[in-house]
């Protein structure tokens, strides 16, 4: 028993030792969580590694689950022009901000999430969305988002409930500081929409994410590459939530970040778990894989 799984982990290690001295073409990195800080901004470090990365003529490519102005704000702070795919996966933007692709929530089921009364899973969770480049909340929360992030240089338009409810949105998501407050929801929201009919996920434990069943960064990232002549196979993926899940496994080599969520962990079996975004662990993994 011992001797099979001694050989099955020297197998997982000869497959990611393989995957590292294969020529890559391409890099593809969540934001917050994995290439931006504990702060969430841009590291010096990281920001001179994409610069040589770019200089040496290897694609590089955001995927977040920020709206496109938000991914475009980390865009400006590394000080580059590249295609971002955002929301999950429900939209990506080419370099110049033109949308190249769309999948937005089905408006049967988002419906039936917004019919939901998910304040009585906890009176402090609040509700937002993203609307093409519009960011919309139906509460004055821009002391909770100053108290998140206080250096923040773009906060939510509040409107009313029954505005929200008139837009078609890429994303809609649900913040509470109890996790065992949005998992209950979570499995709520399982039985108003039927099993399968949107995705749900955690980016992180107070942060439960609801879009489209038919859509994943992997999806998006795949008609990016397409655009410039490459594959997932081309690509080295980086990331940290179970939103990065189909990133890290369906490009020629994914990596995890060491602060990823216990939920992306739980899932992964053969992965390498890098250092943490806290410690550059992304633009240090990057240097050692292209040589910079």
């Amino acid at each position: 028993m011992f001797i099979e799984i001694f050989i099955l982990l020297q197998i997982a290690k000869n497959i990611i030792k393989e995957g590292e001295n294969k020529m890559f073409k391409a890099v593809i990195s969540d934001l917050d969580g994995t290439l931006l800080n504990a702060e969430h901004k841009v590291g010096e470090f990281t920001r001179e590694t994409v610069k040589l990365l770019l200089e040496k003529g290897i694609k590089f490519y955001i995927a977040t689950g920020r709206n496109y102005l938000g991914a475009k704000e980390a865009m400006d702070e590394l000080g580059i022009k590249v295609p971002l795919i955002t929301s999950h996966g429900s939209a990506a933007f080419d370099e110049n901000g033109n949308e190249i692709f769309s999948n937005k929530l089905k408006r049967e089921y988002l419906d039936k999430v917004l019919d939901i009364d998910y304040k009585s899973f906890g009176k402090d969770i609040i509700i937002t969305g993203y609307s093409g480049p519009n960011w919309f909340v139906t509460e004055d929360l821009r002391e909770y988002f100053y108290n998140k992030k206080p250096d923040r240089t773009r906060y939510p338009k509040q409107i009313t409930p029954e505005e929200f409810r008139k837009h078609d949105f890429a994303k809609i998501f649900f913040l509470g500081e109890k996790h065992s407050e949005l998992l209950a929801l979570e499995n709520e929201i399982k039985k108003a929409v039927g099993e399968g009919n949107v995705s749900l996920l955690f980016a992180n434990k107070g942060s439960l994410e609801v879009f489209s069943a038919s859509c994943n960064k992997a999806k998006a990232a795949e008609t990016v590459l397409k655009r410039d002549g490459l594959t997932l196979d081309d690509a080295v993926s980086f990331g940290d939530g179970v939103n990065d899940y189909d990133l890290i496994t369906e490009t020629g080599l994914g990596f995890a970040m060491g602060n990823s969520i216990y939920l992306l962990l739980e899932k992964l079996t053969d992965t390498e778990i890098i250092g943490s975004n806290a410690e550059d662990g992304m633009a240090k993994k990057v240097r050692e894989l292209f040589n910079l």
